[in-house]
């Protein structure tokens, strides 16, 4: 897009100064403008935001990403929440494809990106650790979590394009570490309940629950050990009661892949069936599935100790090895990955307490065969913390359509 200047007849024709160029743009109604910028790709925003105030506030404006998707312009996004040492705040950030600048080809300048930092409003406090995340559409949920040794049942969502904030009902059970999930409209949380607040355990289990000791479960549980929250009601639903599982409370990792909640816990992995309303470990599943993982195209990819990628297939069942990658940054304990239009977004500190971030984008192809081969398609540094206390305890990587 290029952005037309006005002149008169009289007017000598030295180069007009960038101050002294009013765009047309700025002569437009306002429903005309947010028309022609929510057509304009998100990475040239941060330059046309310099043009003026008016176009700044056009674009930092909600209504501009629902004109995007009314257009069906929205982009794959990745938000990124940081959050530094012994702090209950996060410090919100963007990645953001640096472009070449008006008037600059693509050959002129390599591509990059950066973690560009969001000013947000003041957001609730975050737990200190224990908290579920799971993104619909645009929107984050955040869901209960450990706050001065104790669970809580709170719940918040936080709707990036205005990064604005509201506070959902409570769950009916306080959790920390539970597993999430997102199947036909209800977004599940199962476990991670707080077992204080149950009154049937056996004597030999602890009275309290904290982080590091570890409570396994084998038969009692609190009756809303599964709820569901209806994202159209906004209202919450004990789910019935699951037969008994062997299962640790504290989850690891919950995603959703061929319409069932799989879930990672310290010993073993499972799949919940919300339509069969069931539970079952899935040792197969369990053989490559790491921390550091995300699903495409309904297909599982993690990566293993020695940093190979392997996907899972859930219809054949199988576990394949992704061919063609070598040298893949960071450590697989450190690593968050994303699904980001069909490519694999990762950011990670290249070692434990790193204050480098780096992100890698990886491109998947399947060829003859049914091989899987990926390609690093950039990989690079995108924020350096100068600060030792702002090394970070937590990573979270957030993929979004705006």
């Amino acid at each position: 897009m290029q952005l037309s200047t006005l002149t008169s007849s009289s007017e000598s024709p030295k180069k007009l100064h960038h101050d002294d160029a009013p765009s047309l743009l700025l002569l437009l109604p306002e429903e005309i403008s947010l028309n022609c910028l929510a057509r304009v790709p998100r990475c040239y925003y941060p330059w046309v935001s310099l043009v003026s105030t008016t176009l700044r506030r056009l674009i930092a404006s909600p209504e501009i990403y629902t004109k995007r998707s009314a257009l069906h312009r929205t982009e794959d996004v990745l938000c990124v929440a940081l959050r530094p040492y012994g702090r209950r705040t996060l410090q919100w950030y963007t990645l953001n494809l640096i472009k070449p600048t008006f008037g600059q080809q693509e050959s002129e300048v390599a591509v990059k990106h950066r973690l560009v930092p969001v000013p947000v409003p003041s957001f609730p406090l975050v737990p200190y650790w224990g908290m579920s995340i799971v993104t619909v559409g645009s929107e984050i949920y955040f869901l209960g979590g450990s706050v001065d040794d104790s669970f809580v049942s709170t719940a918040f969502v936080i709707d990036c394009p205005s990064y604005t904030c509201r506070s959902l009902p409570n769950m009916k059970q306080e959790r920390g570490g539970a597993a999430v999930g997102i199947v036909g409209g209800k977004l599940y949380v199962i476990g991670g309940c707080d077992p204080q607040g149950i009154s049937i355990l056996t004597p030999f289990f602890p009275l309290k629950w904290r982080k590091n000791r570890v409570l396994h479960w084998r038969c009692s549980r609190s009756p809303n050990w599964v709820e569901a929250f209806d994202l159209k009601t906004q209202t919450w639903e004990t789910v019935r009661r699951l037969d008994d599982v062997e299962v640790y409370e504290k989850t690891i990792r919950s995603f959703v892949m061929d319409g069932k909640i799989c879930i990672m816990d310290r010993k073993s992995s499972f799949a919940y069936d919300p339509k069969e309303g069931s539970l079952e470990r899935d040792l197969l599943l369990n053989k490559q599935w790491t921390v550091g993982s995300c699903v495409v195209d309904d297909k599982l990819y993690s990566f293993d100790w020695q940093k190979a990628l392997w996907e899972f297939d859930p219809v054949s069942r199988v576990w394949s090895r992704v061919k063609g990658l070598e040298d893949v940054p960071g450590d697989r304990d450190v690593t968050k990955m994303a699904n980001c239009g069909g490519k694999i977004a990762i950011l990670c500190n290249v070692e434990k307490c790193s204050t480098e971030i780096w992100y890698t984008e990886i491109g998947l192809e399947r060829r003859e065969g049914g091989e899987v081969w990926g390609t690093i398609l950039w990989s690079g540094l995108v924020l350096f913390l100068r600060k030792l206390e702002n090394v970070l305890e937590q990573l979270c990587l957030i993929k979004m359509k705006i």
